[in-house]
């Protein structure tokens, strides 16, 4: 007998029981469980932090037993920017890694790029200078936040060849090894 999936089970994979959008933290640790599982599938040894560490979530030895840490960031839909805090911009460690996850919904395998803190540290500072020095729709001052946006496709804030750039960190885990 052929399986009749239904069209509404499937989109119902990420919401709850009374059918609202998951909580944000579900989302996250769907997120980092997802990527631990793919780097266990690799020969990585990984381990979810469970937030008990302040600036990453995955604790990950490669197959040569060299150490690093993963800063998990998740958003549902496909998605053109990740929300990152200011302190970001300042945090560039060579051990450092973090991974903006793009589940979609579970209707499709998630995508992934592994960028090191030092690109995301640069690409944050460069495109909120930018940002802050380019009118508001209004014609003013954008107003400071402490809220940076790291983007994965062109925006007008990041160079002409950033999409380029960042398709190099497209579930490339080659690098951590």
């Amino acid at each position: 007998m052929k399986d009749k999936t239904n069209k509404d089970e499937t989109n119902s994979v990420m919401s709850s029981v009374n059918g609202e959008k998951p909580q944000k933290q579900n989302i996250c640790n769907a997120g980092e469980y997802y990527l631990a599982s793919y780097l266990s599938a690799h020969d990585f040894v990984a381990t979810v932090t469970l937030g008990r560490a302040e600036k990453f979530d995955l604790l990950v030895v490669n197959p040569k037993g060299k150490p690093f840490k993963i800063s998990v960031k998740t958003r549902l839909p496909k998605t053109k920017r990740f929300a990152l805090d200011q302190k970001c911009e300042n945090i560039e460690e060579d051990n450092l890694f973090y991974a903006f996850i793009s589940l979609d919904s579970f209707q499709s395998v998630p995508n992934f790029w592994i960028v090191p803190s030092k690109v995301v540290a640069k690409s944050l500072r460069d495109s909120h200078r930018k940002w802050r020095n380019t009118p508001n729709m209004q014609g003013g001052e954008h107003n400071e936040t402490k809220i940076r946006n790291f983007c994965l496709y062109n925006e007008k804030y990041y160079p002409a060849n950033w999409e380029q750039e960042v398709q190099k960190y497209e579930k490339n885990i080659d690098m951590l090894k």
